[in-house]
This record gives structure tokens, C-alpha cells and sequence, in this order.
């Protein structure tokens, strides 16, 4: 079996309503999906999804990257040596996490479709058939359009993920203890601060955190004050995530080495593809840190590897965000996920275990509308 051809497929996609967090609002998404062809049949899809807060990937620069970068190296080859072929494509991808981790998908979608099993066989097997997810509730100056928010999704998650660090650390706090006063002490509440505070902030916020309830800080200070957060780790007060702190798995290594959190946030897309996600993990579960599987807020596609890659986990810390695809007015699978009672189901069928709607794709190919 050879690979024949490499498609790129720029998205127009869009958020059902803004999302903010961090210095981002975000009302589109500029996906690309990726379609890797054999010669025998088998067809693969992976999804790229570039966020400048990762990276300095685009839309138009992923599409180039596929036709002109991954498609030369891949074409003629054999899609069963993914590692090889990955080792190859990181030479001509640096700096392109996103692109990679779309070939990386697609590769291993293709591959267990051939062979008929659920990637997450290939990637060594499930622990579990369901995942638990978190709920996400974007930053809102208004408190109480967080408490709306959250006061809706608290019946179907049993964790919410908030956001602060974009105000006031003070009116921040406040909004979360609104929201933690609205849900009540059963629902489980962590923080992401995308590294937006400074140590002064958080020795301010510290107190109030506890007493707020909430479990985990997602990275609360930039990499540049990483001593700070090493002392509120050895403090053991409240479990500290690394996220924009670890955009490769040499990143991930030295967050465990130095004990600068108690649990590494795996974001397949960001790292560069699940294969590098899942050396990232075995790293943390060398060092003792624990991990947890986050995402970029990605369409079915990359939502479906990050499914597998959490079942192929021995451990998960926290619920995963991996509901991505309810918050998009479009979707590209005919499957779609389900939250039932904070869990999704891994899909069980070959490969991703998702069909892309092709009809669907080829409609929502943002180079129509130019």
C-alpha cells in the first residue's frame, strides 16, 4: 500500500457564539482538514487547527505546508511506517505543530482503517471506553453572564473549566466565586489563567482560590517566572497544570524535571500530533506528574484522535476538553459527539471511528466563498 495523494482543505467555520479567553476572542476557528489517499482504497483525515497563541501558523500557511512541505515526503510511501514518515516530515516542518499533528491523525485514521481497529489500538490499547469532559465557561466582564453560562452546563458536566487572568484579578475572583456560588459545592471548578498573572497576582489570589474551591490552576504565570510557580508547587495547596508551558515534549520534560506543576496539559494539536503527546505522557508518568488531554477547541476530526488518546492513558488527573465540536455551528462528521452524563464515548468503529461528511467538507471549503 502507497500513499497516492495529499489533500488540504481550508474550513469556514464558525462558533455558535464568541468564545474568550486569554487575549483571544474567538468567533471562527481557521481549520484545515487533511485527506491522505492509497492506492489500495484506505483514506485518512486529520485536522489542523492553528490558535496565534501557539503558534505562528495560518490557515493559508497549513494548506501550503501540506501541498508543498508533507505531500513530496509522503507520496510513494508506505502509510504503516508513520514513524519514519513523521521523522522524515519534522525536518521540513519546523516550528508547525499544527500542520504535523494533522498528518500525524491522519496517518494512524488511514492505518487503522486498513486494518480495521480503532486508533487507539494502534497507540497501544484503551483503558476505558468513555472519556470524562469538562464543561468550558469563556471570560465575561459581566459575572453574571458566567453564572448563565455556567448554571446551563452544570447539568451536563460535572466539571467546569473558567477563565481569568484577561481582568482585574480581584473582579476576576469575584466572577469566580459568582459562578461557584451559583453551581454549588458538587460541581467540580479549575481555572485557566493562560499564564496572564503575575506572581504578585497569584500570592493575591492564592487565599481566595482555596476559598473559592477551586482544584487546579491551569498555567497561572508565564515560563519566564517558573521559579514562583515551583514554590506554589512545593506548597501542595492546589494542583498547578502546565499548558502553553509545554508545546513539545521536550518542554513537557522539563516541567517534570524542574517539579514546575503537578499535572501536564496534552494537547495533541499544539505538540505536534498524538504520537508526540503520547511520548509527552509517558515522560510525566516517569516523573510521577500527572496529565490530563486538552485541546485547541478543535472540529470531529481532531476531537475524535483526542477520544483515543485519552483512552490510551493509564491515568487521567482531570476531565478532558475534548467537547469542541458542540461549540461550532458547522460540523464535519456524520457521527457527532454526546455528552451523556460528563462522558463521551470513544468511538469504537476503524480508524478514528468518525466518517467525515464529504459533501459537508467540500460546502464548507472556505476557498468557495473568496
Amino acid at each position: 500500500m502507497k500513499i497516492s495523494s495529499v489533500e488540504a482543505v481550508p474550513l469556514l467555520a464558525s462558533f455558535k457564539t464568541m468564545f474568550r479567553f486569554g487575549t483571544s476572542d474567538r468567533s471562527a476557528s481557521p481549520n484545515v482538514v487533511v485527506i491522505i489517499r492509497t492506492d489500495e482504497g484506505p483514506t485518512g483525515y486529520g485536522e489542523a487547527c492553528p490558535v496565534p497563541a501557539f503558534t505562528s501558523e495560518t490557515q493559508n500557511s497549513v494548506v501550503e505546508l501540506l501541498e508543498e512541505r508533507v505531500a513530496p515526503v509522503l507520496v510513494g510511501r508506505d502509510p504503516r511506517h508513520r514513524l519514519p514518515l513523521l521523522h522524515d516530515l519534522a525536518h521540513s516542518l519546523t516550528s508547525a505543530p499544527f500542520t504535523l499533528a494533522a498528518v500525524d491523525t491522519a496517518l494512524l485514521d488511514l492505518v487503522g482503517r486498513a486494518l480495521d481497529v480503532p486508533v487507539h489500538t494502534l497507540l497501544g490499547g484503551g483503558f476505558r471506553e468513555r472519556i470524562e469532559v469538562h464543561g468550558s465557561v469563556g471570560w465575561d466582564e459581566s459575572a453574571g453572564m458566567m453564572v448563565e453560562t455556567a448554571l446551563k452546563q452544570a447539568d451536563t458536566y460535572r466539571w467546569l473549566k473558567l477563565y481569568a487572568g484577561r481582568g482585574d484579578v480581584d473582579a476576576d475572583l469575584d466572577r469566580l466565586q459568582a459562578v461557584r456560588d451559583a453551581v454549588g459545592p458538587d460541581v467540580g471548578l479549575f481555572v485557566d489563567i493562560n499564564a496572564m498573572w503575575t506572581p504578585s497576582d497569584l500570592i493575591r489570589a492564592l487565599s481566595r482560590i482555596e476559598a473559592i474551591g477551586l482544584s487546579m490552576l491551569e498555567q497561572p504565570l508565564p515560563r519566564t517566572a517558573a521559579a514562583y510557580q515551583y514554590e506554589l508547587v512545593g506548597d501542595l495547596r492546589v494542583d498547578v497544570a502546565a499548558d502553553e508551558a509545554v508545546r513539545t515534549v521536550a518542554d513537557a520534560a522539563e516541567v517534570v524535571r524542574e517539579r514546575l506543576a503537578t499535572v501536564v496539559n496534552l494537547g495533541h494539536s499544539k505538540l505536534g500530533g498524538p504520537t508526540a503527546a503520547l511520548h509527552a505522557a509517558q515522560i510525566a508518568a516517569a516523573g510521577g506528574t500527572g496529565v490530563m488531554v486538552g485541546s485547541v477547541i478543535e472540529m470531529g476530526v481532531a476531537t475524535a484522535m483526542g477520544l483515543h488518546l485519552a483512552a490510551a492513558l493509564p491515568t487521567l488527573s482531570y476531565p478532558s476538553y475534548l467537547m469542541g465540536p458542540l461549540k461550532y455551528r458547522q460540523q464535519i462528521t456524520e457521527q457527532q459527539v454526546e455528552v451523556i452524563d460528563g462522558h463521551i464515548a470513544v468511538p469504537e468503529g476503524p480508524g478514528l471511528g468518525f466518517t467525515v461528511d464529504e459533501r459537508e467538507l467540500r460546502r464548507l471549503d472556505a476557498r468557495r466563498h473568496c
